[in-house]
């Protein structure tokens, strides 16, 4: 297997064409598996151990990180993972270890009004156990791995985590105008939060950037969402998020937005010049390519890159059908013998 730096080198002009929408005569494939004789995994059954201790967390992911061959455009990295409502614990909301898949915030804002007197809380154990995580993992990520911001979130997503989402919902019927003002309250406290995470990482003077959906990039990146729009319409999502997610895309090199189970706010998002890639995340039930080809080509009809989520059997049948250029595929589960013949059958090498 190649070397941390052989394999930047190896991955960084491709990676670099897909982001721009070059021309392709492959996809673009990410996979990774177990070593076959991997070592032991640290685990524990204790649910505050598993999230927030920071020996036991650096220790598993490096752990993980040494057991794992990365192939064709795949890079070691560390998500420093504390639940996808991570930004709440941020602002400083109490949090429940629900089991080892998620964390829950518990809601503490008990108005819209009151939203706008949150702040990033930087003496919160959610603040300090992150930030500790990510600079000894940063120290040790030189041409090792890299390290990728926590959950950010949205700014609506991050609203409806302190606040509520009934509540929040409502807000947007009956009182417009002051959750437009606590959204754009929480876009800068997502801006802020986000430069301020990098420099952090930063700190591992490692080539290019790397966010919790594992791509590299050759600058600053991560995965905007907005997962609350699934409950609101197009002409919502239209009037409340979008020029918030505009301005999040303004704030780095290479953007782009992940799509959760919700086609139809696609319209908005392709119109936006800055964002360069769409990542699709179809949902439970739903995760058959076949079932979204014509999302895909409507998506790259508009210059805009794809990141979708298949097995290593999907892949000839998306291509021929939607076409190589501006694909990415992030292969589910393959196995090592699989990953090897991917690596061989789409050109690399």
């Amino acid at each position: 297997m190649k070397t941390f730096s052989e394999r930047l080198i190896a991955i960084e002009e491709r990676l670099k064409n897909w982001w721009e929408f070059g021309k392709q005569e492959y996809p673009c494939i990410v996979a990774r598996a177990l070593k076959d004789d991997h070592g032991p995994i640290p685990d524990t059954d204790d649910l505050a151990r598993f999230w927030s201790d920071p020996d036991f967390v650096i220790d598993r992911q490096m752990k993980i990180i040494d057991n794992t061959n990365y192939y064709c455009d795949a890079v070691p990295f560390h998500y420093i993972d504390f639940g996808a409502s991570a930004m709440a614990g941020v602002l400083g909301a109490q949090m429940e270890y629900v089991n080892k898949e998620a964390v829950w915030p518990l809601e503490f804002v008990k108005s819209i009004e009151e939203s706008l007197e949150v702040g990033i809380e930087r003496e919160s154990f959610v603040y300090k156990t992150i930030i500790e995580m990510t600079k000894r993992s940063a120290a040790i990520s030189k041409d090792n791995h890299f390290v990728t911001p926590y959950a950010l979130g949205g700014p609506a997503d991050n609203i409806a985590g302190i606040y509520g989402t009934q509540p929040l919902l409502m807000d947007m019927v009956t009182k417009p105008e002051k959750v437009k003002r606590a959204l754009e309250h929480m876009k800068r406290l997502w801006i802020k939060a986000f430069n301020e995470i990098n420099v952090v990482i930063e700190l591992g003077d490692n080539r290019g950037y790397c966010g919790w959906a594992e791509i590299w990039a050759p600058g600053t990146t991560f995965p905007i969402q907005e997962d609350f729009s699934y409950m609101i319409s197009v002409d919502m999502f239209s009037e409340f998020c979008i020029p918030h997610i505009a301005d999040i895309a303004d704030t780095m090199d290479f953007p782009f937005y992940h799509m959760d189970g919700v086609t139809h706010h696609i319209v908005p998002l392709l119109d936006l010049a800055m964002l360069k890639v769409i990542q699709w995340d179809p949902g439970p039930g739903k995760e058959r390519l076949s079932l979204w080809y014509d999302f895909f080509k409507h998506i790259l009809s508009r210059k805009k890159s794809i990141q979708v989520y298949g097995t290593a059997g999907e892949i000839d049948k998306l291509i021929s059908t939607v076409g190589a250029r501006g694909v990415l595929v992030i292969v589910s589960d393959p196995t090592n013998e699989e990953a090897e013949m991917m690596a061989e059958k789409y050109g690399y090498g």
